[in-house]
């Protein structure tokens, strides 16, 4: 039985000339006490998941199931919604965004400061999260590997963050182990990463990293 952590919002310190980085949202995990799952069952075929289409019809992405919305909370502008699943095999995904405000086509709504792997880190920190190794993988796109020790059974998840500001909005992708020191599995979860299209006013859909 998967047993689910409360989602933590690391509210990320802003430097005067980033005021549309208002918040670095840290995405949720699961902690569990049950058995490893069979090695058979641990790869997830992405050409059956489910596409998740976000409500205000801004992007899509894919789920290896209907997720399910399980937290909201009110940010700095606008409220942070989180959408979840947890597969049968042990892995969580979810995808949590909100609006930080300001001119969408402004440079510091649409790029991190080059300081902001520091301060993620430090608020992760804060929060009993190790982080492993982080990689700036566009100047809008931080991704890093963490370490996330739960507070309800002491258990160590392996998780995988992604997060993205684009347009004054800030989106974050979670994928992680729901089992105790099971490294979590990389290629599923960039499976899952990539599968997210941005649509724009045309509806055509466009590429995450556009």
């Amino acid at each position: 039985m998967f047993l689910l952590l409360t989602t933590l919002l690391a509210f990320a310190s802003v430097s005067p000339c980033q005021k549309g980085l208002a918040a670095l949202v840290y995405a949720q995990a699961r902690a569990s006490t049950s058995t490893k799952a069979k090695a058979k069952n641990r790869k997830a075929r992405v050409d059956q998941w489910y596409i998740f289409k976000s409500p205000d019809g801004d992007f899509t992405i894919t789920f290896p199931e209907k997720p399910e919305l399980k937290q909201v909370e009110q940010g700095p502008v606008t409220l942070v919604r989180s959408y979840e699943v947890t597969t049968p095999n042990g892995t969580a995904f979810s995808v949590n965004f909100q609006d930080i405000g300001g001119d969408p086509n402004a440079r510091e709504n649409n790029e991190w400061d080059r300081n902001s792997e520091e301060r993620v880190a430090a608020a992760d920190r804060a929060e009993n999260i190790r982080t492993i190794q982080t990689h700036r993988l566009a100047k809008n796109i931080i991704e890093s590997e963490l370490l996330i020790i739960s507070p309800i059974n002491g258990a160590e998840l392996n998780a995988l963050r992604r997060s993205m500001i684009r347009r004054a909005r800030i989106y974050t992708l979670g994928c992680s182990s729901a089992i105790d020191k099971e490294p979590v599995d990389k290629p599923v979860c960039e499976k899952f990463f990539s599968s997210m299209r941005f649509v724009n006013k045309n509806k055509a859909l466009r590429h995450f990293h556009s």
